[in-house]
C-alpha cells in the first residue's frame, strides 16, 4: 500500500503548532585534527558523537497567523527542554537555540520562520548540566582509583 505524503503529522514545539517546509537533523562527529610540525597527514581523534540539531523552515498560515505565531515564538523563548514533533522524525526532548520571523507585506495572513533545536542531553530535565557531569565524572574517577588500588 502507498504512504499518503500529503496526510504528515502536524509539527508542534511545547504545544504550539506550525507547517514546516524543510527539515532535517544536523547530525556527525566531534572530531580534534591535530597538525603535527613537519608532517604530512594530520592525527585524527573522534571525540565522540555531536549533539543531534534540527534546522526547521516553518511557517504559520490563516487569519490568526499572527496570534499563532506569537505563540511559536513565547514557546521558543520559555527555559529547558520541550518536546518536539516533526512530520517523519520521532519526537523527541529539545532546546531551542534559534527563531527567527520573516513576514513580508504581501504575503498576508503568512509568517514564516526559521528555527533552530539541540537534543536535550544528561541534565536537560530538572537542571543539573554541568554539575550531572561534575557528578558522572567524579564518580568515574572514584571507580577508576579503586580499580587501581
Amino acid at each position: 500500500m502507498a504512504r499518503n505524503w500529503l496526510r504528515l503529522r502536524q509539527a508542534s514545539f511545547r504545544g504550539a503548532r506550525f507547517h514546516v517546509d524543510e527539515d532535517g537533523p544536523d547530525r556527525g562527529r566531534r572530531v580534534a585534527v591535530h597538525d603535527i610540525s613537519g608532517g604530512e597527514t594530520p592525527v585524527t581523534e573522534d571525540m565522540g558523537r555531536l549533539a543531534t540539531g534540527f534546522s526547521v523552515t516553518a511557517y504559520v498560515a490563516g487569519d490568526q497567523a499572527d496570534a499563532v505565531g506569537h505563540a511559536l515564538e513565547r514557546a521558543c523563548d520559555l527555559p529547558g527542554p520541550a518536546l518536539l514533533v516533526l512530520p517523519i522524525d520521532a519526537a523527541r526532548m529539545v532546546h531551542c537555540t534559534g527563531c527567527s520571523r520573516s513576514r513580508e507585506k504581501d504575503r498576508s495572513g503568512y509568517i514564516s520562520y526559521h528555527l533552530e533545536f539541540v537534543e536535550a542531553g544528561v541534565g536537560a530535565v530538572g537542571g543539573g548540566g554541568l554539575g550531572v557531569l561534575r557528578s558522572v565524572f567524579a564518580a568515574g574517577l572514584a571507580a577508576l582509583a579503586g580499580a587501581m588500588s
